[in-house]
């Protein structure tokens, strides 16, 4: 059977890759339809058909090709009100210190076991997904190169868990029984 990788409501599998990367590194929705040039109800459209193209391909091959495209994605667009906050050329212990990222780090793992969701978490410190890779990435490399980082990690850890699990509330105290 062969595969469909004909443009849904004008947008293409490429195009539509593009956009979930542009999504994932803090674009809105907003943003994308306007990028691509066309409304919600058509993004939602292509996305969804999009969606079932892949799920129903046992070849593979629209997966693959949304991959490529994802991977390949240009910079967001100019002018969107997501635009990633942290990136490889502007990164460094100025625009994010390494405390920041320790607490970030342990923010999430506290508070994600007390049921908060690790995004809503990120945004507290101003990051996507994709800003909290690179600060990763970045002080993971510098650890490698600077030992006092390392050394200087677990007692930071160590600082922000007593923090964080001070601030522990009852996630329950709206269930009423």
């Amino acid at each position: 059977m062969p595969v469909n990788l004909e443009p849904v409501e004008g947008v293409t599998l490429e195009q539509y890759g593009h956009a979930c990367a542009w999504l994932t590194k803090g674009a809105t929705k907003e943003d994308v339809i306007k990028a691509l040039g066309i409304d919600m109800p058509k993004y939602d459209r292509a996305e969804a058909e999009w969606k079932t193209r892949m799920a129903n391909d046992t070849s593979f091959t629209v997966t693959m090709k949304f991959s490529n495209a994802y991977t390949a994605a240009p910079p967001i667009p100019a002018g969107t009100s997501g635009a990633a906050v942290v990136n490889e050329s502007n990164l460094n212990p100025e625009t994010f210190p390494f405390e920041k990222y320790i607490e970030a780090m342990v923010a999430q793992d506290v508070l994600g076991k007390q049921g908060r969701d690790a995004q809503d978490i990120l945004k507290d410190f101003g990051l996507t997904v994709n800003d909290y890779s690179n600060v990763s990435a970045y002080y993971s490399a510098k650890m490698m190169s600077d030992f006092s980082l390392a050394m200087k990690m677990q007692g930071l850890m160590n600082e922000y868990t007593a923090k964080y699990q001070a601030m522990k509330t009852d996630s329950h105290s709206d269930l009423e029984f």
